[in-house]
């Protein structure tokens, strides 16, 4: 479980998008209905694999937020990495058709801009963490 300290989630996510274009999943079947849940309200909720794919895409954000309050050298490499997963969104997004989708569908676009929240907030996070641990530290 160690390497997850290394490898951004992002990352992961990156290439299951690739996988399910290989197998023809994405973008066509994007906007197809995975499950019903039926609601107190009456109502029924039908989340699309799209929908899915962002709610994902959020649950790793949160654990990568989480993973840049480290002040380790493991974050100085994670930080890196995350970056170059961000450009690889960006390039993927601007250079293959597969990625907006269909019928222009965003759920790619989303998760580029869900890593690039991850690069900024994890820079961000991981200086404001390093200045208060050297100011702590500096009192002592």
């Amino acid at each position: 479980m160690a390497i997850f300290n290394y490898i951004p989630l992002f990352a992961i996510l990156l290439v299951g998008f690739w996988g399910g274009h290989q197998f023809g999943l994405f973008p066509e079947k994007l906007n197809y209905v995975v499950f019903h849940v039926g609601l107190p309200s009456g109502n029924i909720w039908k989340p699309t694999w799209g929908d899915i794919a962002v709610l994902v895409g959020l649950v790793v954000l949160y654990i990568e937020l989480f993973k840049s309050t480290r002040t380790t050298k493991i974050s100085i490499v994670d930080h890196t990495l995350s970056t170059i997963t961000f450009v690889a969104y960006l390039v993927v997004w601007m250079i293959f058709p597969w990625s907006i989708g269909g019928k222009g569908d965003s759920t790619f676009l989303f998760l580029a801009v869900m890593s690039f929240i991850d690069v900024i907030a994890g820079f961000t996070i991981t200086i404001a963490a390093a200045r208060r641990d050297f100011l702590m530290g500096g009192k002592g």
